[in-house]
């Protein structure tokens, strides 16, 4: 009786289990180890809510529609908020938000930013008309009249549109800043503790994931590990994975300084390659760099290829992918980030999430083994 009762309620008790968390980290009363594992689950939480409310919804209908109406909105407003906020960053010099005196071209820029973030955010919206929904479904697998997967494609074209604003007004990088880059150099432990974040972060993406794919509610565990794409790999997957990797650190050697030279040629910015190595000085140890490469490689693949791609197709996915490095990347960055991922994309598609999760893995760990050497990428 009792597993009958959670197999039947799982949405509900996630819902108060994630809502507790994000209750408990917000409020300020955990500290030490439980404080730094439960804070990496703030990236995912959110997410993990909203899919728990419109599975709900979905079954239920009425005022529960709503409300994960009203959680999605406000999610989208978090979204455009952090956008916004990093952009504001890359906008001000410190001078300049200690003497709150801005510039006409300052508050330009500002009132655009503010301008092109909510304008993203609303253009994601329409994800929730079933018109636009009937015409993707000539091309993708989604159901037109399904509210989970509705509010699902809102949510992914959100992330897509919303983290490259600030780029696209400032011409910066977010994270590649000056004030930023600042911060980053004056606070010489603000990365230390980087594999243990990585770590958590990692196990808090595969639970969400499972639990997004429906884990214990609409699917049964080997169910969902079918829908994710994960199997245990073959040895011909396995040595098919270590050697793609290597051919595309070859690859985009030669590819990345073309991208760059043609961005420039069309007046873009230029992604900086000293800012970006130096963002990831924090991981350049061997647990560091074997860590983040597993975070990266099995966290991302798992959410983006295994998923989003049999929903949403392989082009949607890839977008959503290089946009989420908009923050750190300028647009030859993004394009390399967006053929890497159509790669690993083709890769799931005609073998498993497994495999393309190795390659990234092996592709990350062999770039970060040579920045850690030295060699710059």
């Amino acid at each position: 009786m009792p597993l009958e009762f959670v197999r039947r309620h799982t949405s509900e008790l996630m819902l108060v289990f994630f809502g507790l968390i994000f209750a408990l980290v917000v409020s300020g009363l955990l500290e030490g180890e439980a404080a730094a594992f439960l804070t990496a689950a703030l990236d995912v939480t959110p997410f993990v809510i909203l899919a728990m409310l419109a599975y709900i919804a979905e079954g239920r209908g009425g005022a529960l529609r709503w409300v994960t109406i009203v959680w999605l909105i406000l999610l989208i407003g978090g979204i455009a908020a952090v956008a916004a906020g990093f952009g504001v960053l890359s906008i001000l010099p410190a001078e300049v938000l200690e003497s709150g005196e801005f510039d006409l071209d300052m508050a330009a820029d500002m009132t655009l930013l503010l301008l092109g973030t909510l304008g993203a955010a609303v253009a994601s919206l329409i994800g929730f008309s079933r018109r636009f929904r009937v015409w993707l479904s000539r091309y993708l697998p989604i159901d037109p009249n399904s509210f989970v997967q509705g509010v699902a494609l809102v949510t992914v074209l959100a992330l897509i549109l919303i983290p490259p604003v600030p780029l696209l007004v400032v011409g910066v990088p977010p994270y590649l800043s000056e004030p930023f880059i600042k911060l980053l150099t004056e606070s010489g432990d603000i990365f230390a503790d980087t594999v243990r974040i990585n770590a958590y972060g990692l196990f808090w993406t595969l639970i969400a994931s499972f639990l997004i794919a429906g884990a214990c509610m609409r699917r049964t565990f080997p169910e969902v590990l079918e829908r994710l794409g994960l199997v245990r790999p073959t040895g011909r997957e396995i040595a098919f994975a270590v050697f793609a990797a290597f051919v595309l650190v070859v690859a985009f050697h030669f590819i990345d300084p073309m991208l760059a030279t043609l961005v420039g040629y069309f007046g873009l910015p230029v992604t900086d390659t000293g800012a970006v190595n130096l963002l990831f000085a924090g991981s350049l140890t061997l647990p560091g760099i074997i860590v983040a490469s597993i975070a990266a490689g099995f966290g991302e693949e798992v959410t983006i290829r295994g998923l989003l791609q049999p929903r949403f197709g392989i082009l949607l996915p890839a977008l959503l992918f290089a946009s989420l490095h908009a923050f750190q990347y300028s647009w030859d960055g993004l394009i390399s980030v967006f053929l890497a991922g159509m790669v690993f994309a083709y890769i799931r598609r005609y073998s498993n999430t497994t495999t393309s999760a190795i390659t990234h893995t092996v592709y990350d760990l062999v770039l970060f083994a040579l920045l850690m050497v030295g060699v710059s990428f």
